[in-house]
């Protein structure tokens, strides 16, 4: 369902106040400020419980519409609860759909015609889920009322207005050629997230529409902002059309999968020039339909470790830490005492860090960090002493920094 960029209100504001039809001096235009307060503690309530609500939709539409196996079930629930908590707030003050809902809901349909969903799966959506708010304003209801009827009337008035702007976003884009691109594109992506040996053999048609040879090797890259439009994807898919490789670009949640191949310096380029704050992980070039699906696992996991904003980070590079990271929650218990202590120590941080890259000699690191060898001795001795593992020692030096780069690394993102 169409997703609002921001709320227009908060529930707390549904009691205690008039809206503008009850500050009217004609007698026949005066709502009851009780009977919409009933309305307005109604919504209220059903907003409370939100998220279940939402669940539910998101369930009952998987189950009736099968094409939405498409769509990933995250962004899915994200577009519904903004649309349903929209709603509750139009329902609780008695006005239209915003423009800037209108706007949104036409980008859905558009998006949704990319993603190959026919038109009225996409208006039945809004069924299925408006039919779960109602069901769900009835039950909270203590007794049917009139104000309660003119509700649902309103409620289904909203609906109309929606699923008429998603129709014309879906109409506009199945016109388009430039959409029916971004179809495939999404599709051959949502294929390789699949990685079945079935699905790569769909895989291979998509990618050679695309004008990959899918015996050469593959190169994906992941980058993530806060929010990546259609209209910001598409225009990164022109400048992707004039570089001197094959690349493909599509949005998956809050990232755009970019896949090339050929060297892909000048896309890091592109993507870095439109985007100097987006953060971007690049995995390792590899053969084939299956060697593009690890590629894109490779960019994936790296792009955790990109954590400041305009951050690059290659797998090639950071393999160890990348793959690692994947098993953060596994290996906390074993390796959370370094970031402690780097957190609370940072001078002894710099002395395990500068030993490491110092060849593990003393005297190089001392030149390093601008400190005596004793200096830098007893740090090292004093990070044994807090963290029980010696730098000195391969083993203890591997704990080290494998714990300052999986777990320090955020914090110092932070700073």
């Amino acid at each position: 369902m169409g997703e609002p960029r921001n709320p227009r209100r908060s529930f707390v504001k549904f009691t205690g106040r008039k809206t503008k039809h009850a500050q009217r001096s004609n007698p026949v235009d005066v709502i009851d400020v009780e009977e919409e307060d009933t309305i307005r503690r109604l919504c209220r309530e059903v907003s409370d419980e939100l998220e279940a609500l939402t669940e539910r939709a998101v369930q009952q539409i998987r189950s009736e519409l099968p094409a939405y196996s498409a769509v990933p079930v995250a962004e899915q629930g994200n577009y519904i609860r903004k649309q349903l908590s929209a709603m509750l707030c139009a329902v609780a003050e008695n006005e239209t759909i915003t423009t800037e809902d209108t706007d949104r809901n036409r980008e859905l349909g558009r998006r949704r015609a990319m993603q190959g969903l026919p038109l009225s799966d996409v208006i039945e959506t809004y069924h299925i889920a408006s039919r779960e708010l109602w069901d769900t304003m009835v039950q909270r209801s203590t007794k049917p009322t009139h104000e309660l009827l003119q509700a649902g009337g309103k409620l289904w008035d909203l609906v109309h207005a929606a699923t008429s702007a998603v129709a014309v976003g879906h109409s506009e884009a199945t016109r388009s050629e430039q959409a029916i691109r971004a179809g495939v594109r999404y599709r051959f992506f949502e294929t390789l997230h699949s990685a079945t040996d079935m699905e790569l053999s769909n895989a291979r048609e998509l990618a050679q529409t695309l004008g990959f040879d899918t015996q050469k090797s593959f190169q994906a890259l992941s980058a993530v902002e806060d929010e990546w439009s259609e209209a910001q994807v598409e225009h990164l898919q022109r400048t992707l059309d004039s570089v001197h490789v094959v690349a493909h670009c599509s949005r998956h949640g809050s990232r755009v999968i970019v896949m090339c191949q050929g060297e892909p310096t000048e896309v890091i380029h592109a993507i870095m020039r439109d985007h100097p704050r987006t953060s971007l992980g690049i995995g390792m070039p590899r053969v084939g339909l299956v060697g593009a699906a690890q590629s894109i696992t490779d960019a994936e996991r790296t792009l955790q470790l990109a954590t400041a904003p305009g951050t690059t980070v290659s797998f090639a590079d950071e393999w160890l830490i990348a793959t690692l990271a994947t098993h953060q929650d596994e290996l906390l218990p074993l390796l959370q005492a370094g970031a402690s202590v780097a957190e609370e120590h940072s001078h002894l941080m710099d002395a395990v860090r500068a030993f490491a890259r110092s060849g593990f000699s003393v005297s190089a690191a001392a030149r390093d960090i601008h400190l005596h060898a004793n200096s830098v001795t007893y740090r090292l001795d004093r990070w044994q002493h807090l963290t029980g593992w010696d730098a000195r020692t391969l083993d203890g030096l591997m704990k080290s920094m494998v714990s300052l780069e999986l777990f320090h690394r955020k914090t110092l993102a932070k700073i």
